[in-house]
């Protein structure tokens, strides 16, 4: 009979695609069933924290929606379905983030594998709140003309981009990873930040020019400080960097990394819902938001990431095959040698 909840043990002991900077400790075992790993929620590990903070923020904001369907008709009123589809993407994006930690110590195919759907869910969190935003945050006077069709495609086209690009640098480095893979990856991940937080900045702008605000401003602020935050402690690996082991179980820069971003959504959350309940009128004289660029553009986002993964899941694959190889071959030349 497997043991279901075994001791953690020090990275020397599992390969070196599953090594994290500066962490020494708290590594799950490799090529265990299945359940080792999901029970390994409730074992004190490297991942744990992560696994918990997305889960939690999972929740939270599954009940920050059921708070919002007692106020709003989320699917029947088409006025709604840009907050309906914005929260399922959040949604998603804590999921996938929270099974990949959960599962990708099973193999290095498995590893890929999550990290890759978590890349997913980035871009698709990206698309989400670019609906959200141009929908709900966007002040008249920030007026971009025939842009504003054309910001919906362009948002799922970025969405993949951080997919894609994410995936790309997952599968071409090597550990110890480069500083140009977190280029890749912060790149693509600042392409669509840029795009998605446009409406806000303008905002932001406006008050610094008038100092006039309004009530959902504030948690707007508060988001876009958790982003930068986030952006800090993803690539700084701070502070681990300068305590290497004493941060392996609680505290490192990526249990950081995660809490910023539950809290980037929470406050963007807070902000939007501000934003309606103060526009209302406003909101209700404009064309109602279309399935196509609510729900479409989100299902849309989400097919073509599913190849994307499924793509580089296959060249994963071949590249893991091809140092399996080597190693073999590496191997019989040592025994060669020997005799």
């Amino acid at each position: 009979m497997v043991q279901l909840m075994k001791p953690t043990v020090s990275k020397e002991h599992v390969p070196l695609l599953f090594h994290e900077p500066h962490v020494l400790s708290g590594f799950r075992h490799i090529h265990q069933p299945w359940t080792y790993y999901f029970l390994s929620l409730f074992q004190i590990h490297n991942e744990c924290l992560n696994s918990w903070t997305h889960l939690i923020a999972m929740l939270l904001v599954i009940k920050k929606m059921m708070t919002f369907s007692k106020e709003f008709s989320l699917f029947t009123d088409p006025y709604m379905w840009p907050l309906t589809s914005g929260i399922l993407s959040i949604v998603i994006l804590y999921l996938c983030s929270s099974l990949a930690h959960c599962l990708q110590s099973r193999s290095e195919l498995a590893h890929y594998t999550c990290f890759m759907f978590d890349y997913a869910g980035i871009g698709l969190y990206g698309i989400g709140s670019i609906i959200l935003h141009y929908n709900y945050c966007m002040l008249p006077s920030f007026n971009i003309g025939i842009l504003q069709s054309w910001i919906i495609p362009v948002g799922v086209i970025l969405g993949v981009c951080v997919c894609l690009c994410c995936s790309i640098s997952k599968v071409r480095y090597k550990r110890p990873y480069p500083f140009i893979r977190k280029v890749w990856q912060l790149g693509s991940v600042g392409g669509i930040y840029a795009l998605l937080i446009l409406p806000i900045a303008h905002r932001v702008l406006l008050m610094i020019l008038t100092s006039e605000w309004d009530k959902g401003l504030p948690h707007h602020i508060e988001q876009m400080i958790w982003f930068i935050m986030a952006g800090f402690f993803f690539g700084s690996d701070i502070p681990q960097r300068f305590f290497p082991g004493k941060f392996d179980f609680l505290g490192h820069s990526h249990q950081l990394f995660h809490i910023c971003i539950m809290m980037v959504s929470w406050k963007q959350l807070d902000g939007i819902y501000e934003d309606i309940v103060e526009w209302k009128t406003s909101l209700y004289e404009k064309d109602p938001p279309t399935f196509s660029s609510t729900f479409g553009a989100i299902f849309l986002t989400i097919f073509i990431n599913l190849i994307v993964v499924v793509i580089f899941t296959e060249s994963a694959k071949q590249f893991i095959n091809q140092g399996k190889s080597c190693e073999r071959k590496t191997d019989h030349i040592s025994v060669k040698k020997k005799n």
